[in-house]
């Protein structure tokens, strides 16, 4: 299958990753908002978790970026197996962490600056993520319909899903990677 049908294919589960992705955006600054104490705690923890990525060279960094994200998106496909439950929790708690981030970032900056620094990570970080989880839903439901209709479709789905995932995805992950680690050392000067 090539690249634009297997995206075709995703389209509605495009847009519900997009949805949940927006909806934890929103629940997040709400929730700053609300419980600013708790959100800057959740945030403190894990700036305190990736705080000696800094200190690590540019190949380091780009290294731990590239292969936390490319493992996080594999397990997200993965996990979609599970009917999609594994994946929403790790989609809607990253979008619900960006959402403290624009919240806090929103006290200190116009939106100009908060779309710009967001910007590098919307090209190509925030749309795999995306994608992963539309794979992940795909998958969810083409399990759920092996269980319920015996259509024998998951090993065919979970290939294209893993194929789409090295072809692709990988490719743009490294990009992002790069973009992150390029931008982190021209802000940090």
């Amino acid at each position: 299958m090539s690249f634009e049908k297997y995206l075709f294919s995703l389209k509605k589960y495009i847009f519900v990753s997009l949805l949940i992705f927006i909806l934890g955006i929103f629940y997040g600054y709400f929730s700053a908002k609300l419980y600013p104490k708790e959100a800057k705690k959740i945030l403190l923890e894990l700036q305190n978790k990736f705080e000696p990525v800094k200190d690590f060279s540019l190949v380091g960094q780009f290294l731990f970026i590239f292969l936390n994200n490319s493992l996080i998106a594999f397990a997200t496909i993965i996990l979609g197996i599970f009917f999609g439950i594994i994946p929403f929790l790790i989609l809607f708690s990253n979008s619900t962490i960006l959402g403290l981030v624009i919240y806090f970032a929103k006290l200190k900056l116009d939106w100009t600056k908060i779309f710009l620094l967001l910007f590098p990570h919307g090209i190509f970080e925030i749309p795999v993520i995306i994608l992963a989880n539309a794979i992940a839903f795909k998958l969810g439901k083409t399990f759920l319909w092996q269980i319920l209709k015996k259509e024998k479709r998951l090993k065919k789905e979970f290939n294209l899903a893993i194929e789409f995932y090295l072809k692709f995805l990988l490719s743009f992950l490294a990009i992002a990677a790069t973009i992150e680690v390029a931008l982190g050392r021209f802000f940090i000067k």
